[in-house]
């Protein structure tokens, strides 16, 4: 089970350096940010990159609502692992939910 877990770990770390070598150049030269590559896989572990991520918006979220940080993250990584869930259902059976073309127009940030 051990290396089990250190060799999940292993992969994610490699998974965020190629992401990071694919997309951090342009992001730095064309749109002038940083790239952080949030990776987790479909087990719901999450890589170092991501989980100094949610770390930092925890720690952000805790001193706006002062909520405890361990009730904070806890809630965090269970709503990314339900939203992983929906993901990959969606990949393998299809979204069901009929997609009319004026469900678009009640977005918020397109208006």
């Amino acid at each position: 089970r051990v290396r089990k877990q250190w060799y999940q770990r292993r992969v994610r770390g490699a998974n965020e350096a190629s992401k990071r070598q694919q997309y951090g150049k342009r992001v730095r030269e064309v749109e002038g940010g940083t790239f952080t590559p949030l990776v987790m896989n479909t087990a719901g572990g999450i890589g170092p990159e991501f989980q100094k991520f949610l770390q930092k918006v925890t720690n952000k979220i805790v001193k706006k609502t002062l909520e405890p940080y361990a009730e904070t993250i806890s809630h965090l990584r269970t709503r990314l692992r339900f939203v992983l869930l929906r993901a990959t259902l969606i990949a393998l059976r299809g979204n069901r939910r009929k997609i009319t073309p004026t469900s678009l127009h009640n977005c918020e940030f397109l208006t």
